[in-house]
C-alpha cells in the first residue's frame, strides 16, 4: 500500500480526516510489528499444544491388586513443581532472616549489658569529680578573697528555696538521679570558677608592675653578719642603730639591682663608703654602700640584676661587706623580708 501524502492533506481536527489517520498508523505498525505478534502467538500455541500432553503414573502393588494409574497434564506438574520451589524460596529466605533477626538481638543484649557496665562507670567518674570539685572550691574562695572583692561569702550561692506548695508525687523514675544534679551542680560551679578566675588574673595583672618593680634579689652572694635595728659598733665599743644589713661577701664579688630603676646619686661617704642609690618605682630606694667599684652613673636606668658595682672595704669597716639599705618613702625598713621573698 503506497503512504499517502498526508502532510497537507489531512486535517486531525476533522472526524473524516481522523479516522483515515488512524487506519494509517494502524497499517504502519501492522506491516513493521506484525511479524513479532505472529511468532508470539505461534510459540504460545505450541506451549499449549505440549502443556495439554499427559503423563501416566502408574503405581504397581506387591500384591495382586490392581495397578493405580493417574494421568496429568504436564502444566499441572509444572505448576506444582513452581509452587514448590517457590515455597522453598520463601522458607529458606524466612529461615535466613529469623536467623540474622536473633543475631541482631544477641548483639543487642550484649550492647545492652556492656551499656550498664559504661553507664555505672561513668556514674562513679561523675561521683569522683565532683568530690574533687568540692575539695577545690575553698582553695579557689581563698584565692578570691585576696582580690577584696565583696562577694566571697555568696560565691557558690546557687540561689532559690524549696516551693512548699510543689507536687511531692512525682514518680522515682523520672526523679533526677544524683549523678544529673551533679553534673548540674558542677556545671553552674564551674560557670562560678570561671568568672573568679578572671577576677582574679584582672588582680594579679594590675600588681604585676608593682611585683616587678619590688626589690626582691640579694644584691650579693654572701651571708648576713649584721642585721637590722640596734647592733655593737665595729669601731666603738657602742650599741648603735643600723638602718640596713651588712652582707659578707669576697672581695670584688659583683654587686647587683635588686629592682628595676634609676640612680639617684652616687658618692662617698666617710661612713659608709663608696655608696650608689636608686630609686624605683612605688616609693622604694635601695642603697649600696662599701663598694669598691660603682659601674653606672647618675640618672642611668638599670634593669632587675643587673651589675651595678663590686664589693669592697670603703668607708669605716674591716671586713670585705655590702652594706644594703630599702627606704620606702623616707623610712628605712629591713631589707630581710624582701630578698627571694618574691619569685624571679
Amino acid at each position: 500500500m503506497p503512504i499517502p501524502n498526508i502532510k497537507n492533506s489531512l486535517n486531525p481536527f476533522k472526524d473524516a480526516d481522523l479516522e483515515i489517520l488512524l487506519k494509517f498508523i494502524k497499517k504502519i505498525f501492522s506491516d513493521n510489528f506484525g511479524f513479532i505478534r505472529e511468532f508470539i502467538q505461534s510459540e504460545w500455541s505450541v506451549f499449549l499444544k505440549k502443556a495439554k500432553e499427559r503423563l501416566t503414573i502408574m503405581l504397581i502393588p506387591h500384591s495382586e491388586k490392581r495397578i493405580i494409574n493417574f494421568h496429568v497434564p504436564i502444566y499441572a506438574i509444572t505448576l506444582i513443581i513452581s509452587a514448590i520451589l517457590i515455597i522453598i524460596t520463601i522458607t529458606s529466605i524466612s529461615v535466613v532472616n529469623h536467623a540474622s533477626t536473633i543475631k541482631d538481638v544477641s548483639k543487642l543484649k550484649m550492647y545492652g549489658s556492656n551499656s550498664k557496665i559504661q553507664i555505672s562507670k561513668y556514674k562513679d567518674e561523675i561521683n569522683k569529680l565532683y568530690d574533687i570539685f568540692q575539695k577545690f572550691k575553698p582553695e579557689l574562695t581563698y584565692l578570691y578573697s585576696l582580690t577584696n572583692e565583696k562577694d566571697v561569702d555568696s560565691l557558690w550561692a546557687k540561689g532559690g528555696v524549696p516551693n512548699p506548695n510543689s507536687d511531692n508525687s512525682v514518680p522515682d523514675h523520672l526523679s533526677p538521679s544524683i549523678e544529673e544534679l551533679n553534673i548540674k551542680e558542677i556545671e553552674h560551679e564551674l560557670k562560678t570558677s570561671r568568672d573568679v578566675l578572671l577576677k582574679i588574673k584582672k588582680f594579679l595583672n594590675a600588681r604585676k608592675k608593682i611585683i616587678e618593680n619590688t626589690p626582691s634579689l640579694w644584691p650579693v652572694e654572701g651571708y648576713i653578719i649584721s642585721k637590722f635595728g640596734y647592733n655593737s659598733s665595729s669601731y666603738k665599743n657602742i650599741n648603735e642603730f643600723h638602718s640596713g644589713i651588712e652582707i659578707s661577701a669576697f672581695p670584688g664579688a659583683e654587686i647587683r639591682a635588686t629592682a628595676p630603676g634609676k640612680v639617684e646619686n652616687i658618692q662617698w661617704n666617710s661612713k659608709l663608703g663608696l655608696t650608689a642609690a636608686i630609686k624605683h618605682k612605688y616609693g622604694f630606694t635601695t642603697v649600696y654602700s662599701n663598694c669598691q667599684k660603682i659601674l653606672v652613673e647618675v640618672d642611668q636606668e638599670v634593669a632587675k640584676g643587673e651589675i651595678i658595682g663590686y664589693v669592697g672595704r670603703t668607708g669605716k669597716t674591716s671586713k670585705h661587706l655590702c652594706y644594703y639599705q630599702i627606704k620606702i618613702g623616707t623610712e628605712y625598713v629591713d631589707p630581710v623580708p624582701y630578698l627571694n621573698k618574691i619569685p624571679q
